[in-house]
């Protein structure tokens, strides 16, 4: 049988990376990429025209050949992107950072400008104010002083979660407080945000100014991590890592099923998709599991990896529980690094048995793996998170009116923006809590026996929301099933008439 032989032109090759950049490209020299920044899924022209001769949906590689697969796994690892920013709570927390930032200080920009006038940047007017005084709460120059903190309050959350390398980059600013600080901070203004557009009254969601006392009371003792000058570990690994493996590992496996298990990791590395930060997450797998590489990848080990990714992205603390009584393990609790840490170490010296569960890729194996794992780290599993979110959203539930405008895609305009995405996200969490297989592992279920007519259509109905054209780099709406395609683009165009982000300079 002749040796199959992977496309540079559809797969991979090399580019430098830039850490604390908010896309996620499928390959190094950017074949497909998701945006956070910007929400946008892009294909490479040629990842497109190989795409375009095949009807759409997912099929199998006997149909749509070994060029179809590449091009369709392609599209499947930054549509897992999307997933993991739409469909996790530590995305979702990571995708409303810049709308966030935008809404909480708003206000304050406003009076800034009322007061001192429109100049730029608002760090060298904060300065000037500063030195000119008065300083401190309801001045001038503490109102320029609250609109900094709070942007790098957000922006040492995201890059601390990120990764070690962008968290590097943030701990040595002198604006810097503590990492607790920067993560109650962000929770509490994106909760505040989502409070205020579905849930005024605060009859779902934990209220930030209930953690207050808690997170005071850390400082004041002086626990590692809130206080200023603490000492700061940084995990091996963080949320970009576990991105890139969770989804270059899903598109490997369905390579894997869709040729028949014929690839192996030479197959892979020859044309660099098993190197640098898309093999990192798995190698610290291995190391922290004490387990062996395996040598195809239909090897249960695989599937556990891919598990492990799941419950690292998915904390539940502040988001959608309280944070109480568990605040000095709240850096640990919604870290993905660490999390992806805590749940390899549990299963080298706890539940060894693990590693050669997965033969199914089954709602049974991730529920019982999930279980065993999140009850000995005394974590919230992830189906008990999607359950909750799912009898929000339902027919009959306190956000059915979201329900219906996510339904007829006509969306109120209040907080625009944070309103369609946190519909989304229902939605998503919804089909999760019947289907969780499918997004643990969609290589396993999107190819070769395990293909069907819905898994298809959660595919279709959770592709990213916005994209581009094969002749064309711009954004466009993409056309969605069972949805008129003027409420698409008229969504479309409220989204981004209300998304007005820019950095704070």
């Amino acid at each position: 049988m002749a040796r199959m032989k992977l496309s540079e032109e559809l797969l991979s090759a090399d580019i430098k990376r830039d850490p604390t950049n908010p896309a996620f490209p499928a390959v190094y020299n950017a074949h497909g990429v998701y945006n956070t920044l910007q929400f946008v899924l892009r294909l490479s022209p040629k990842v497109h025209q190989t795409l375009r001769r095949f009807a759409p949906g997912i099929t199998t590689n006997g149909i749509i050949g070994l060029e179809g697969a590449q091009a369709m796994s392609t599209l499947l690892h930054e549509t897992i992107h999307w997933w993991q920013h739409i469909g996790t709570t530590y995305g979702f927390v990571l995708s409303l950072n810049y709308p966030v930032q935008s809404h909480c200080t708003h206000f304050d920009l406003k009076k800034l400008v009322e007061q001192d006038g429109f100049k730029k940047s608002v760090f060298s007017q904060a300065g000037v104010l500063n030195l000119r005084g008065p300083t401190g709460f309801g001045t001038t120059a503490g109102i320029a002083n609250t609109i900094i903190n709070n942007h790098y309050d957000l922006l040492a959350y995201r890059t601390f979660t990120l990764g070690p390398d962008s968290a590097k980059s943030i701990i040595q600013r002198n604006l810097f407080e503590n990492v607790g600080h920067a993560f109650h901070m962000t929770y509490a203004h994106t909760v505040n945000q989502l409070a205020s557009t579905v849930d005024k009254d605060f009859r779902l969601f934990s209220q930030p100014k209930e953690w207050a006392d808690g997170f005071r009371s850390l400082r004041d003792r002086r626990v590692e991590g809130y206080y200023y000058g603490s000492p700061i570990g940084l995990w091996p690994i963080g949320a970009r890592e576990i991105f890139e493996g969770q989804a270059c590992f899903s598109q490997i496996q369905y390579l894997s099923h869709a040729c028949g298990h014929r690839l192996d990791w030479n197959d892979f590395r020859a044309i660099g998709m098993l190197h640098g930060v898309y093999v990192r997450a798995f190698e610290e797998f291995l190391r922290l599991t004490e387990s062996d590489a395996p040598n195809k990848f239909d090897n249960p080990l695989i599937g556990l990896f891919l598990l492990v990714c799941d419950l690292a992205l998915n904390p539940g603390s502040g988001f959608p529980f309280p944070v109480a009584p568990n605040y000095e393990s709240f850096i640990h609790d919604v870290n993905p690094g660490g999390r992806f840490v805590l749940f390899c170490r549990l299963i080298a010296l706890r539940f060894p048995s693990l590693k050669t569960l997965i033969q199914n890729y089954s709602r049974d194996e991730y529920v019982a793996i999930s279980n065993q794992l999140c009850h000995a780290a005394k974590e919230v599993p992830p189906l008990e998170i999607s359950e909750i979110f799912a009898s929000w959203f339902a027919a009959g539930g306190r956000l059915s009116s979201l329900r219906q405008e996510y339904e007829t895609y006509v969306f109120g305009p209040e907080n625009f923006v944070i309103r369609h995405l946190f519909a989304h996200f229902l939605a998503f969490q919804e089909d999760k809590f019947k289907r969780p297989e499918f997004f643990c592992w969609p290589g396993a279920w999107m190819a070769g026996d395990r293909v069907s007519e819905e898994a298809e259509k959660l595919f279709e109905k959770h592709g990213a929301l916005f994209v581009d054209k094969e002749d064309d780099d711009a954004v466009f709406p993409r056309l969605q099933p069972n949805r008129a395609i003027s409420s698409v683009s008229d969504t479309f165009n409220a989204f981004y008439q209300n998304t007005d982000v820019a950095p704070l300079t």
